[in-house]
């Protein structure tokens, strides 16, 4: 009898209960490396970070990861109940990250916090979490599909992680080399549907081929007359410094 009890509860590990989990914690070592100096290792939420506002945006963005970790882990020791009643954070975290994170480019741009061009990084910050919201969409709509929703739940998290990357000490700011290691990430899971399924799924090579799509275009985007009045439109709302004499 105790014998049949355990093996009832004895959870077999499947290939994806492996891939996806290990992805999982890679996506998460990407950005704890990224940023370990500025954040983690400044104490999170006692970070000397430039305004609540990037507070608010890291504290949002780290609970996706967490999140992501945890609903894998679910996924694998079979705790699918508990899976679907968390998975209404997904619901609430995404609409809160594109808002803040758009608000937190605004906010970069406006006090020069990156050496970056403000137009490549309007459009590099700003397409991905265009892509990101797509993703989360499908994924919610795949919800009943577990093979489609695992790997958009993934591919919508590494399309936003190319701001980690871009701050590894050896890649600092380096575009070509934050983008290579950005689209890299991805190839991991092509290669691992021909590995297991012979093909490379649908939810799968769509969401990569709009994220090479959107590496391949940022230069030629952020130099559109549309991206060039957007950015003078952010910096034209920059909230003035008072003067010295102010007040007096």
């Amino acid at each position: 009898m105790m014998a049949t009890t355990r093996a009832r509860y004895r959870t077999v590990l499947r290939k994806d209960d492996i891939f996806f989990s290990a992805m999982s914690l890679l996506v998460l070592a990407v950005v704890v490396y990224g940023f370990a100096e500025s954040y983690f290792l400044a104490g999170l939420v006692m970070a000397k970070l430039p305004s609540r506002l990037v507070h608010i945006h890291g504290a949002l963005f780290v609970c996706w990861i967490l999140l992501l970790l945890v609903q894998t882990a679910l996924v694998t020791v079979r705790r699918v109940r508990w899976h679907i009643m968390l998975g209404v954070l997904g619901l609430v975290l995404p609409p809160l990250m594109v808002i803040f994170g758009t608000l937190t480019v605004f906010d970069s741009m406006r006090r020069a916090g990156t050496p970056i061009p403000p137009a490549i990084l309007l459009t590099g910050d700003l397409e991905p979490l265009l892509l990101f919201a797509a993703f989360i969409t499908w994924g919610w709509l795949e919800r009943k599909m577990p093979a489609s929703h695992k790997r958009l739940m993934l591919l919508s998290t590494l399309a936003i992680i190319a701001p980690a990357i871009d701050r590894w000490p050896f890649l600092h700011h380096q575009i070509a080399g934050t983008f290579g290691v950005y689209l890299a990430l991805p190839v991991l899971l092509i290669v691992y549907d021909l590995w297991t399924l012979r093909r490379v799924h649908t939810s799968t090579w769509v969401p990569f081929a709009l994220m090479v799509v959107m590496v391949v275009t940022l230069l030629p985007v952020s130099r559109t007359v549309f991206v060039q009045r957007s950015v003078a439109w952010v910096m034209r709302t920059k909230q003035p410094t008072p003067s010295p004499a102010a007040g007096t």
